[in-house]
């Protein structure tokens, strides 16, 4: 009898986990390009690219922070600087960050004036229904650093997807940040 009560406790747990599995999003890692076919798409007629990498001293970590309005979430960063001759043609940063509980990197792509060039998903490991779309990446195209640059100000947030728009705009403002920071004197003289 015992027997019996624990085979259907049991056929009955594995009905609960299976039906749970088939309701809940299912996470799935989607890698969509590694970091140098990523450069190499942004930047198609740079001859050289040159890749910096920096440790935040605490006053430029504490510039960056409050440029961005957003906490940086480490000390180290890489910069990528596309040139053709001595031409700069823009910068890039590549962002890792957690959306929810799982990770998403972008390459933010940054003009020579400062504005946002282009941006693309690189890697997106939450559910598929909370990646931003294409068209909605797009509309930080051309944006500058500012007070506009915000959810539900210059940027739309997304229906069911708020933590992702969330974490699109802070390592956009993040990066404009970095960009002005690090670069942006640089970039003036060349």
């Amino acid at each position: 009898m015992a027997s019996v009560s624990s085979s259907r406790a049991l056929a009955a747990g594995a009905l609960v986990a299976l039906l749970c599995g088939l309701w809940v999003p299912q996470a799935r890692a989607n890698v969509y390009a590694s970091k140098n076919e990523a450069l190499r798409d942004a930047f198609p007629d740079a001859e050289r690219i040159e890749e910096q990498s920096y440790v935040l001293t605490a006053d430029q970590a504490a510039a960056i922070a409050e440029r961005a309005k957003a906490p940086l979430e480490r000390q180290i960063w890489t910069l990528y600087s596309a040139y053709r001759g001595n031409t700069l043609l823009g910068s890039a940063v590549i962002d890792v960050r957690n959306v929810r509980t799982l990770p998403e990197a972008l390459l933010i792509v940054i003009a020579p004036d400062g504005s946002v060039r282009s941006l693309r998903v690189l890697a997106f490991h939450e559910p598929t229904e909370y990646q931003p779309s294409q068209r909605w990446l797009a509309q930080m195209d051309g944006k500058q650093l500012g007070p506009e640059l915000h959810l539900k100000r210059a940027i739309h947030t997304i229906a069911g997807a708020t933590l992702s728009s969330q974490a699109v705009t802070r390592s956009v403002r993040t990066a404009l940040a970095l960009y002005q920071v690090l670069l942006a004197n640089d970039a003036a003289a060349e």
